[in-house]
């Protein structure tokens, strides 16, 4: 609970902007209202000196009992489609490590294409990222 009060709440706080839609989305069953995760959208590179609000990162998180059945490529396309059009933003970005072929095969499924494999640097953790891209429509 510490950590969540003192890390990741005002980490949230710092990039969510209701207006522009940015910040955490929950996405529930549309018949039974069940959680089963959450999508996120903010500007690239939001915690350096340079954030991008023409390059927007969408990333998501759901229980495994919802993996496989197209709740997270369904739940970004929208957050895509509704956002980063109004936030006037040219790209959408997703980050992985080169192992999670699910949250990879999201991407590909929205139509991203690979950019790069790099060293992402974060205060809460780096990691060796894959980077896909896509423009907004």
């Amino acid at each position: 609970m510490e950590s969540i009060h003192e890390i990741f709440l005002p980490r949230m706080q710092a990039y969510r902007d209701p207006v522009k839609g940015f910040g955490i989305w929950q996405v529930s069953d549309k018949e039974t209202t069940e959680y089963l995760g959450r999508i996120l959208i903010r500007p690239m590179a939001f915690f350096t000196d340079e954030p991008d609000f023409n390059d927007l990162e969408l990333g998501w998180r759901f229980f495994k009992k919802a993996w496989g059945k197209g709740y997270a490529t369904e739940a970004a396309m929208a957050i895509k489609d509704g956002i980063a059009t109004q936030a006037g933003s040219q790209y959408v970005s997703a980050l992985a490590v080169e192992d999670n072929l699910g949250s990879i095969a999201v991407m590909k499924k929205m139509g991203m294409q690979f950019v790069k494999k790099y060293d992402h640097k974060d205060p809460i953790g780096d990691f060796v990222a894959v980077h896909y891209q896509m423009k907004v429509k």
